[in-house]
């Protein structure tokens, strides 16, 4: 009990004035984050998508801010800590590399803009539309499974900003509204590859076709905005063969993000109602 008593008069006697700056700043700061989801709750006329961004950027960097404060409140008496205690801070870096490493991750990510909110990225084994991006990690909302599907499976992955330091990220959606998509449609040789191609061409472009000179009009503004080639956007099909037994033909089609699932089953469906037809008894 008095060892409690005497360091509380200790800290009351040396450091009551940086105490006290600290306790400010900190009630401060909540008050600040308060205020401004109060305000956000009330927006309604803002989208969910940009009062989420307002969200996730005032929380960061009111945390920032806090580190910042205290850091400068308390700055001479760190520099003397830091002064005689120079072997724990070493050993306290090492302990916490992989927080060290998720900092520099996010500052990564935020000065080559891999990705932001509502992007559809895909880093190893994770892929899905990301929702929440903090200082020490990223959460997304799965899309899959695999890439045979690009329907939201309802769970949530969160994954460490240290991959960003050793895996390349994958922006799906880089394009904008309209994206470049591939389908891969695995078939025997019974089904002449000539055959295959034509009828495939056919789906495409029936279901495209509404598609196609938006699309142009989107990739010539993005040529123009980002300096970089474009592909064309008329169904394109490469045949693959894969083993004696059968080939893949794989399509290339722009087509508007949001509706890449519904397209896709759109070609499948009316493609394979045309290659194989039912067959009457």
């Amino acid at each position: 009990m008095h060892t409690l008593l005497d360091l509380v008069a200790f800290l009351r006697e040396n450091y009551s004035h940086e105490i006290v700056r600290s306790l400010l700043l900190i009630l401060t700061l909540l008050i600040i984050r308060i205020v401004v989801d109060r305000l956000l709750a009330a927006s309604s006329s803002v989208p969910v998508e940009e009062r989420r961004r307002w969200s996730i950027n005032t929380r960061n960097g009111l945390f920032v801010a806090g580190l910042a404060g205290i850091g400068f409140i308390w700055a001479n008496e760190l520099q003397t800590l830091a002064v005689s205690m120079l072997a724990f801070a070493a050993a306290l870096i090492l302990a916490t590399k992989e927080l060290i490493m998720c900092l520099s991750g996010g500052v990564v990510r935020q000065m080559s803009n891999s990705y932001g909110l509502g992007d559809h990225i895909e880093l190893g084994t994770v892929r899905g539309r990301v929702v929440d991006i903090g200082l020490l990690s990223t959460t997304v909302m799965e899309i899959g499974p695999n890439h045979s599907s690009h329907q939201m499976t309802g769970r949530a992955l969160t994954f460490p900003n240290s991959l960003l330091l050793s895996t390349p990220v994958i922006r799906e959606n880089y394009m904008g509204e309209y994206v470049m998509h591939i389908i891969n449609v695995p078939l025997a040789y019974e089904v002449p590859p000539t055959l295959g191609e034509r009828l495939l061409m056919e789906a495409a472009e029936s279901v495209c076709d509404p598609h196609v000179e938006v699309a142009r009009r989107h990739m010539e503004d993005m040529a123009k905005r980002y300096l970089v080639d474009i592909p064309s956007v008329e169904p394109r099909i490469s045949i693959q063969p894969v083993d004696e037994k059968r080939y893949q033909l794989i399509l290339r089609i722009a087509i508007p993000a949001r509706e890449r699932q519904r397209i896709e089953q759109a070609i499948l469906h009316k493609f394979m109602s045309n290659c194989y037809p039912i067959i009457k008894a």
